[in-house]
């Protein structure tokens, strides 16, 4: 974690859990990570303005009729050099974790759902009841590292 510099964050589905994954991104704007975000294209106006301008959103048109993104969402994210990336869905979302599985980049982290054991090499206890519990847990992570 202290050696890699680029991080592609997949933010929460669910707008409770968006809110409060914000420390996640904050914790890494401290540490002098270099972080683009991905989201619901409605979502962006919602981040922090430090992450606005490195923010990608993906609309409608963007995802498939089985819920899987668009090859040129595939194809833009390929381009882009990750050392990391941290999807910040407690549960499984299809779109989020075929772009998981999709990308080539050496650590994976997530929360534990079922069948995350084929998409993250990193995977962090999840409290399906208390989100803020399972967010404290992975910043609590990451500073470790």
């Amino acid at each position: 974690f202290k050696k890699s510099f680029s991080f592609l964050v997949l933010m929460p589905v669910d707008d409770k859990d968006f809110r409060i994954a914000g420390p996640i991104l904050e914790y890494l704007k401290e540490q002098k990570k270099s972080v683009v975000v991905h989201t619901n294209e409605f979502k962006v106006s919602l981040l922090p303005n430090y992450i606005k301008a490195k923010a990608n959103g993906h609309g409608i048109k963007d995802v498939k009729i089985l819920k899987l993104p668009a090859r040129g969402i595939i194809n833009k994210l390929s381009n882009m050099r990750f050392d990391v990336i941290i999807d910040l869905n407690r549960q499984q979302e299809i779109f989020y974790t075929y772009l998981t599985k999709a990308l080539s980049v050496p650590l994976k982290i997530g929360f534990v759902y079922s069948e995350s054991d084929n998409y993250f090499n990193m995977q962090i206890a999840n409290s399906r009841n208390e989100p803020e519990i399972s967010y404290k847990n992975l910043l609590n992570c990451l500073k470790m590292f």
